[in-house]
């Protein structure tokens, strides 16, 4: 009965967005463009993009697939964000890269696999994000994940207000019935009390984390409220796996970040081009 209690009460005090634990790879500036022969930076780190709470993230690996559907190598750059829930510095990365072509490019992660202690599993992660160099060709590749977002909708140039269609691949087949999170990226910590509430003043997390399952076919729709950068992840069950000498679940997140551009219509310039000339 005890451990029954127990048991009641660590799941009704794990926050409802305990799994929104993400690999966050965004750049500093560019809101997802480039330019040909101007390097761009991206920052890669580990933790809950929301409320901006960092953790240590181990040395990931990664390439560029280019507008001509070939990888480039990048290079990682370990630095030091610190993280402002805790008070300590937190491992992160940086990746600097220089496009030679125009068009559109696929900056693809993938992560060590890791134990997530809070929900008894091992996490395999893939992330990706598309940047734009100055022509659109190319933003119907794919990094090649075995399990991967695949956008059906251009993944940049969005405005609030539209919406993103895309299809979830598992080794080249549809995925049905998978759970999506989506979840902004604010870029400075939020502590708890500033987070939003519900009537009964409890943390509102479904304001923080929304949720999509993918439908028969693979597909799903989602749409962003908010300008700035969001993430859509995915997982899937995937069997067992062995770490540190124990057997855990293991689970495959596959995710991709997006830049939402404010839908700011243009002042109007005084001159109309319905009005005749006299």
């Amino acid at each position: 009965m005890k451990r029954f209690i127990l048991a009641l009460w660590v799941f009704l005090m794990v926050p409802a967005w305990a799994r929104a634990h993400f690999l966050i790879a965004v750049p500093p500036k560019g809101q997802g463009y480039g330019l040909r022969g101007q390097e761009i930076s991206f920052r890669v780190l580990f933790g809950h993009p929301f409320e901006g709470i960092l953790y240590d993230l181990k040395v990931p690996k990664g390439y560029v697939i280019t507008p001509s559907g070939k990888k480039a190598p990048v290079s990682f750059t370990r630095i030091k964000i610190k993280d402002y829930a805790s008070g300590k510095k937190r491992f992160g990365y940086r990746v600097d890269y220089l496009p030679t072509a125009r068009g559109d490019h696929l900056l693809c992660l993938s992560s060590q696999s890791y134990l997530n202690e809070e929900e008894g599993e091992v996490w395999q992660d893939y992330m990706k994000v598309p940047f734009h160099v100055q022509v659109e060709r190319g933003w119907r590749n794919r990094c090649g994940f075995e399990l991967e977002i695949i956008p059906l909708t251009r993944p940049y140039g969005l405005k609030v207000g539209e919406v993103f269609r895309a299809r979830v691949l598992l080794n080249g087949k549809p995925a049905a019935d998978l759970e999506l999170e989506i979840e902004k990226f604010n870029g400075f910590y939020v502590p708890e009390e500033k987070l939003p509430t519900d009537a009964y003043g409890r943390v509102n997390d479904p304001l923080i984390t929304q949720t999509a399952v993918t439908d028969e076919k693979g597909f799903f729709v989602v749409g962003f409220p908010e300008p700035g950068w969001w993430a859509i992840n995915v997982a899937l069950p995937a069997g067992k796996t062995s770490y540190a000498q124990r057997t855990f679940p293991l689970v495959i997140r596959s995710g991709m970040w997006l830049y939402v551009f404010p839908a700011k219509p243009l002042a109007p310039t005084g001159f109309d081009l319905l009005k005749e000339e006299e």
